[in-house]
């Protein structure tokens, strides 16, 4: 009930034009829905630069046209490629920041909010379920490879003292991973419990048609807590670059429309949902917040408690757990990536 009080009632801001101008802003997803809205709010607040990561490059440019139009901004749109089931993709797509950086750009702020909700299961070239490598697998790859070169960016373009001013990277999740059944947690491992086809249609009759994708969101928030653990600290114990994770929320995006979505979601999504405009201010607020939000989970624009399924005791160990089988199938993808500093 609370949930749906904060959804109807909370009056969501933009944060202020002082956050945003002038800084380099990537998002994942953003040819539709959420990311493209947020992509508009930054350009309007003034930042200097927004990367688009899209699968595809045509909807990427279209998107692109319908941005600079409606916000007067030329030249300050970048479209590239990503595709989230494919390892190889990702990190085509992080070398190529990397590169922008390397070559004199800046990177201020990543969002990683591509992601998608499957009803159906499907295996991706790299062998993994679908949603589970493009919501969780390429997410924390892609969060990895970015983290330094975040912090590479602020070294070169160092804006301020102010711990708010400094780098962010938000995860986007969603408050449906409070009713998961995640009976894959007892596994010997969960990722390979998560990637079986029996079990995947045990925990969908037993949670739901959307219950791998609450589970993916749950796993989301896991990385973004792991990720926070990680980043490396100043003198005074604030983090370099602040991590968060945030729920926009239930909107009308097309997230559904995408997918064999239950006719009842669809009605209530219509009924109550926040537009993607609106929404997609909650993607800003979170990547311009303050240290106070590092590692933590934000509903309604607001640090908020996650729910016993992200805090209970036993939940820590699930989460220790995952995230090391997590580490090991993203270092045979990069024998190279940093998980310590």
């Amino acid at each position: 009930m609370s949930a749906l009080y904060g959804l109807l009632f909370t009056k969501l801001k933009l944060p202020p034009a002082s956050a945003i101008h002038g800084k380099t802003i990537l998002i994942t997803g953003a040819n539709t829905g959420l990311g493209r809205e947020a992509a508009r709010h930054a350009l309007s607040l003034g930042a200097g630069a927004v990367i688009l990561g899209v699968r595809t490059l045509t909807k990427g440019e279209q998107a692109k046209i319908d941005i600079e139009s409606s916000t007067g901004c030329s030249n300050k749109v970048l479209v590239w490629p990503i595709d989230l089931e494919s390892f190889a993709s990702v990190q085509a797509f992080a070398g190529k920041v990397s590169k922008y950086v390397d070559d004199g750009g800046r990177l201020d702020i990543a969002i990683m909010n591509a992601g998608f909700a499957s009803m159906e299961w499907a295996i991706t070239g790299d062998g993994w379920e679908r949603s589970l490598q493009a919501n969780v697998l390429s997410t924390a790859l892609l969060s990895l490879e970015l983290l330094p070169v975040l912090l590479r960016s602020a070294e070169r373009f160092p804006s301020s003292s102010s711990a708010s001013t400094r780098p962010h990277l938000t995860i986007v999740a969603s408050d449906i991973h409070r009713g998961v059944k995640f009976s894959e947690r007892s596994a010997g491992s969960i990722l390979s419990a998560l990637n079986d086809h029996e079990r995947w249609k045990a925990s969908q009759g037993l949670g739901g048609a959307t219950e791998r994708y609450a589970v993916t969101k749950l796993l989301d928030i896991f990385i973004t807590m792991e990720i926070a653990r990680l980043a490396p600290r100043d003198e005074r114990g604030d983090p370099l670059v602040i991590v968060n994770s945030l729920t926009p929320g239930f909107c009308k995006s097309d997230l559904l429309t995408r997918e064999k979505a239950p006719l009842l979601l669809k009605v209530v999504q219509a009924a109550i949902a926040r537009t993607v405009e609106e929404g997609s201010k909650t993607l800003l607020h979170a990547a311009t917040a303050g240290v106070e939000t590092h590692g933590l989970w934000m509903e309604n624009q607001a640090v908020a408690d996650p729910g016993s399924i992200v805090t209970d005791s036993a939940m820590v160990g699930v989460r220790e757990k995952i995230w090391k089988e997590v580490v090991d199938v993203l270092r045979e993808v990069n024998s190279e990536i940093r998980t310590e500093y």
